[in-house]
């Protein structure tokens, strides 16, 4: 279901996983991996296919999702797990659903897979290897760090801010 682009970047982050999270318990490694491996089986999907996908699975399309459908991937890629694969963790469907934007949590799975898509080794930006250096020290400091970069950049280059990435960094400043 992805380009070979797409798994190369699956597996960099599985790659990555073992090397950012190596305090992972053997439970919650399994777990991010099903996460990784899910988080992006929709993204080579043409944006008006994700919002039928979506239509016919009854899933709320917002705004920004509208206005960008290519968001809906992790979002449909989450229903497809519970649909079609019949996971329920809880924390695995919000960590692929919301794996572009983070969204307001303290599950270890949630941050981990963001901190993984945004920093596998074949990211290259300025600024990814402070932010490496930030996840191997806490999965905390490094999804504080990953969110706030993401405002960052989206604010410098013009880009739609998500609600859900400014949820979590309010989140990250104490507004619970």
């Amino acid at each position: 279901m992805v380009s070979r682009q797409r798994a190369a970047h699956i597996q960099r982050m599985e790659e990555d996983s073992v090397e950012l999270f190596p305090k992972l318990s053997e439970f919650d490694a399994e777990r991010l991996l099903v996460a990784t491996c899910a988080h992006d089986l929709f993204r080579d999907v043409e944006p008006g296919k994700l919002v039928k996908i979506s239509k016919i699975w009854n899933l709320k399309i917002t705004k920004v999702e509208a206005f960008a459908p290519v968001l809906l991937h992790g979002k449909v890629a989450s229903e497809y797990l519970k649909r079609r694969i019949k996971i329920n963790d809880e924390e695995i469907l919000d960590a692929v659903s919301y794996h572009t934007s983070g969204m307001a949590t303290d599950s270890l799975i949630v941050k981990s897979l963001v901190i993984l898509d945004t920093l596998e080794h074949g990211r290259k930006f300025d600024g990814v290897g402070k932010l490496r250096t930030i996840a191997k020290r806490s999965v905390d400091e490094g999804y504080i760090a990953v969110i706030k970069n993401k405002i960052v950049y989206a604010l410098n280059n013009a880009l739609l801010i998500l609600p859900q990435t400014v949820e979590a960094w309010n989140f990250s400043r104490g507004v619970r």
